[in-house]
């Protein structure tokens, strides 16, 4: 008996040893992938080489430790992530075929016999326009999802996932006070870059106005819904005069927030970017319908205290938004040239329905469709959904975009059943419907940064989608139906 006993003890000591590395791998990963999300927008957005091969070779270092580090109960979690990975598998497998010189020359990208002609000698063709760039894309595009995935495995646990808006909020609120600065101070300067593009606007660490208003629409929905979530932990005396005094301390000692809210709106605004202001305004309706539709939220609903961090956002929206919404509003479609991009895009999709263009492929096919009613230079299409539909053919692009969508779905079933941190799927349904509609008139999801900001977020909220309990019951299902050891 005494010798059963000590073995217990021992088993128990290395269990409790192992659950210890554990936990400090673990921690060790969330804040090397914090640090990647913080300091990505810094290199002009990581749309340097340089930086976005620095992020994935982060990314791939993280995965290999957090194999070590995962949990059970967080390998059951990903089982429910079979649907979107099987998708996205689909997607990479592509991609790597668009490049693979091995494939039927009927498959050849008409390009390369162009090619055949002007250098005068045979050149082995592939489906991809450009085979270098495709591989850059698929790099990119395994780095965003890895992001994604380290993201659910990590946020799991709710302190992390409050940590993890609270990093984008607060990250994101210095790099919209440099714009600040930076645009105040005579708007000269990109970084250390003398400014050559959008000088009348703000463009924080960013080239493109329209990039960083995406980023920081993201860090604004970050922001709010750390803010509300804060909301949780007030309590409200039954007298008005004790409310309004508890009121008062609630909200100075969140003064910081509400001040990195104001500054998120009025960088925004200062953007003077009109789609970042429509999808941004749109987010945050979103955030606040499905809100309205969890359960739990029903005491913030019921006190108002919703309307706080949004009245704060249309503050700054009266303040500083008014070249803003004179840009939106004095729009003329006819004239825009973007609808004409949009239309070759499309004559070209329907020459390359089925095996597409090559991921990365559009700086070189759109000069053959151009016409000269194209004045300005395209490298990209300005429509994310048409770009993809070109390059990766219209059956894996809608793997692609049905993949996000499980993740949304996911989401949404987390905002009906979670009785506590419901504010989590909630933002995720928000933050997609924002990078979503921006999508459809530009090419912020092209930028890294913005990707890498976008695919935390839903990583988190993915991971909080679903109760520990719900968990906890399937891994003690799973450990019934296990043979017990001999």
């Amino acid at each position: 008996m005494r010798e059963k006993s000590s073995r217990d003890l021992s088993k128990r000591a290395w269990t409790s040893i192992k659950i210890d590395r554990r936990r400090h791998l673990n921690r060790i990963i969330f804040i090397s992938l914090c640090a990647v999300i913080a300091l990505a927008p810094f290199f002009l957005g990581a749309v340097w080489p340089l930086a976005w091969d620095a992020v994935g070779l982060c990314v791939a270092l993280l995965l290999i430790m957090s194999v070590v580090g995962a949990k059970d109960e967080e390998q059951i979690f990903t089982k429910y992530l079979l649907v979107p990975s099987f998708l996205f598998g689909v997607v990479v497998i592509f991609i790597i075929v668009q490049i693979m010189p091995w494939i039927p020359r009927a498959w050849d990208n008409p390009i390369w016999d162009l090619a055949v002609t002007a250098l005068g000698r045979n050149v082995v063709g592939t489906i991809a326009a450009d085979r270098q760039e495709a591989l850059i894309g698929l790099f990119r595009l395994l780095s965003y999802a890895g992001i994604f995935y380290l993201a659910v495995l990590l946020c799991r646990d709710a302190a992390r996932a409050y940590a993890a808006i609270k990093l984008v909020t607060i990250s994101g609120s210095l790099y919209a006070v440099y714009g600040l600065v930076i645009f105040w101070s005579g708007n000269k300067t990109v970084m250390w870059f003398p400014k050559w593009a959008y000088r009348d606007d703000l463009t924080g660490t960013f080239v493109n106005r329209n990039s960083f208003a995406t980023y920081l629409g993201l860090c604004t929905l970050a922001a709010l819904c750390y803010l509300i979530k804060s909301f949780e932990h007030m309590r409200f005396e039954e007298y008005w005069r004790n409310r309004i005094n508890g009121t008062i301390e609630f909200i100075s000692a969140r003064i910081v927030v509400i001040i990195s809210i104001f500054a998120l709106a009025t960088a925004l605004f200062l953007t003077h970017s009109r789609g970042g202001l429509v999808s941004t305004i749109c987010g945050i309706s979103v955030l606040a319908i499905t809100m309205a539709s969890n359960p739990s939220l029903k005491r913030l609903r019921r006190l108002g205290w919703i309307a706080l961090p949004v009245a704060i956002f249309f503050i700054a929206l009266f303040i500083s938004g008014g070249a803003t919404l004179n840009r939106l509003i004095g729009t003329d479609i006819d004239v825009e040239e973007r609808l004409s991009v949009y239309r070759l895009t499309i004559q070209a999709i329907t020459d390359y329905p089925w095996l597409g263009s090559g991921l990365n492929s559009f700086t070189f096919m759109f000069p053959i469709y151009r016409s000269p009613e194209i004045v300005k230079y395209y490298d990209l299409t300005h429509n994310d959904y048409l770009q993809n539909l070109l390059e990766l053919g219209i059956p894996v692009a809608l793997c692609l975009f049905t993949a996000i969508l499980y993740l949304v779905a996911i989401c949404m079933r987390g905002l009906r059943l979670r009785r506590r941190d419901a504010i989590f799927p909630c933002m995720g349904v928000a933050a997609t419907f924002l990078v979503a509609l921006h999508a459809m008139v530009d090419f912020s999801l092209q930028i890294p940064a913005v990707t890498y900001t976008y695919c935390f977020l839903l990583g988190t909220a993915v991971a909080q989608s679903w109760s520990s309990r719900q968990l906890s019951l399937e891994r003690s299902s799973e450990t019934d139906l296990t043979p017990p050891q001999k």
